[in-house]
């Protein structure tokens, strides 16, 4: 499934009940690009999300977001932009340095195209987050040739 397929289109879900997700509670996802394409993560290799987590008392969704990129990938955030929010979530689009390397809380790693064919399961609130970050990234690339 790629993003074109879905892009604002839910009927595949309609009449499913909906689950909770990682993304309904406070937490700081990022979007890391990559020549490969943006960078998911999975635990058990079933389905791909962000990366992100909740934040530890005290600490912000973007400290959260930075801090769970190191725990989860190994990559050292370099600069942070804050994008949108998503149900509970705060999404971040972060540059890093480095080569994610597995921890010991995930385990695989896949990379997003949009347009491409996938052959992965990406969770379905994901795909949605990823949409948004495209539609934005569309409008972004517009208002560039207008000026």
């Amino acid at each position: 499934m790629s993003i074109d397929n879905i892009s604002g289109k839910c009927d595949l879900f309609k009449g499913v009940t909906r689950i909770s997700s990682a993304y309904d509670t406070r937490r700081g996802s990022v979007i890391v690009e990559t020549d490969k394409g943006i960078l998911l993560v999975s635990s058990s290799g079933g389905f791909y999300r962000l990366p992100g987590g909740k934040p530890k008392e005290g600490e912000a969704s973007i400290q959260a977001a930075i801090r769970e990129l190191r725990e989860e990938t190994g990559l050292r955030a370099h600069e942070v932009k804050y994008l949108f929010k998503f149900h509970a979530s705060k999404i971040f689009r972060i540059k890093a340095k480095g080569e994610p390397v597995p921890s010991s809380e995930i385990h695989h790693f896949a990379f997003f195209k949009p347009g491409k064919d996938m052959k992965l399961k990406v969770s379905y609130n994901t795909l949605k987050i990823l949409d948004k970050y495209d539609g934005l990234r569309e409008r972004g690339k517009e208002m560039d040739k207008e000026m």
